[in-house]
């Protein structure tokens, strides 16, 4: 196998001053002027900055989305400390030249095995490929063994943008498979907004194993009737939530639509992760036949991650655990521990309310907002009465899972563009 480096950048294990105050409450302005009254409590190991309004809305913003006066400051306050780098880093490479005028950037995770053939997912941004945006998968790419890439000239780009996006996936997709041992059966698509609506768009051309989508939606002559499985990330506050539950609705049984916490930016990290096991979990044990030593490699990666957010978040082990045993052909080994470990974690009030707060959700999802997203019309400043009623009686039933509250909170309240 050959492997080419391109600009390489290694991966680092970075870490933060620890235990440093958060800001005091001031007035943060993004890169195209908009402001927002918020303390910063924390800047995370991938560079994003956890936010809090003075009403307890929490958002996650990328360093890089707020103006320089502003990321100066940032950066002084929580001291960023001078990346250690580990030998067993992953690496991002880009751009690298592909065919027919495509290039990309590609995310090679740590330990990965090359005498395996491993899955990867095609990212495509609405405004094209961008270093930070990727960086946001590392963790996801490391836990699952999975290579992503993304092509920079796929862009939204009018009439065209599904053509012009497919032409650019499908280079990129050849090169990677020149160049790395890929499964196949283990090919997902991946993008956001215009460039989730491209995913499906690709997934129905190339018949993939299924999509990770942020704010995704479909264009008026899409059917939904996609092969795969589809996590669907909705911002609760974008007006484009009700375009990403309409969509997950489409596709029915094979699809989830899970609300994240904020107005238009990506996910953080961590919920990027929850969303592509969930993913790749579905398709790859429906084909375990076919995908056995992709399995393997899931198996002994994801373990230790669990056992690891066990201990940092209970609710969001339990939603994992719970869709393994109950979504998944498990065997062995793994079965055991993991059924051990859900059964552990249901000893949790806080783990049994996330989860049931969570099928509330998902409820909530497909009989309230996909009613609004049948085509493309985004919503602004919209929250319907019913809204505010619903995820008051909701906050109220599920107040132990301390995930929840702020996305039925910030459910409540108005759309932004």
């Amino acid at each position: 196998m050959h492997f080419r480096r391109f600009a390489t950048l290694l991966f680092a294990i970075s870490s933060y001053a620890g235990a440093i105050e958060p800001t005091k409450f001031r007035i943060w302005t993004s890169k195209s002027g908009s402001k927002i009254s918020a303390q910063a409590s924390e800047m995370t190991q991938n560079g994003s900055i956890q936010l809090i309004t003075k009403d307890g809305r929490e958002l996650t913003l990328g360093i890089d989305e707020f103006s320089e006066k502003d990321q100066g400051f940032l950066e002084q306050h929580f001291k960023k400390k001078e990346l250690q780098f580990a030998a067993n880093a992953g690496t991002l490479e880009g751009p690298v030249e592909a065919d027919a005028g495509t290039s990309y950037f590609v995310y090679i995770p740590k330990n990965l095995d090359p005498e395996t053939r491993a899955p990867v997912m095609i990212w495509t941004q609405s405004d094209g490929a961008k270093q930070e945006t990727l960086q946001r998968f590392t963790e996801a790419a490391d836990v699952l063994g999975m290579i992503i890439a993304s092509p920079i000239e796929a862009r939204h780009e009018g009439q065209v943008t599904l053509l012009n996006n497919f032409s650019h996936t499908r280079n990129v997709l050849s090169d990677v498979k020149r160049h790395y041992k890929i499964n196949g059966h283990g090919i997902h698509f991946g993008g956001d907004k215009s460039g989730g609506a491209a995913a499906f768009h690709n997934s129905l051309k190339i018949q993939s194993a299924g999509t990770y989508t942020v704010s995704g939606y479909f264009t008026p002559n899409m059917t939904g009737a996609n092969q795969g499985h589809h996590f669907l990330a909705g911002s609760t506050n974008s007006s484009q939530r009700y375009m990403t539950a309409y969509a997950a609705a489409k596709f029915d049984e094979d699809a989830t639509h899970k609300l994240y916490l904020g107005a238009r930016e990506m996910p953080d990290s961590r919920d990027i992760t929850i969303g592509m096991i969930w993913m790749y979990a579905q398709g790859l044990y429906e084909n375990a036949t076919r995908r056995g030593d992709e399995i393997d490699t899931f198996e002994e990666r994801v373990l230790p991650w669990l056992e690891e957010l066990a201990l940092n978040s209970k609710g969001q082990a339990a939603y994992l655990t719970r869709m393994l045993t109950s979504d998944c052909t498990l065997k062995g080994h793994f079965k055991q521990e993991i059924e051990k470990l859900h059964a552990q974690l249901l000893q949790s009030q806080e783990a049994v309310a996330h989860i049931q707060g969570t099928d509330a959700l998902d409820i909530f999802s497909e009989t309230q907002l996909a009613r609004y997203g049948s085509h493309f019309k985004p919503l602004t400043a919209h929250s319907p009465k019913k809204f505010v009623r619903m995820m008051a009686k909701l906050e109220k039933t599920y107040q132990k899972s301390e995930k929840l509250k702020p996305v039925l909170k910030a459910l409540a309240e108005p759309t932004h563009r």
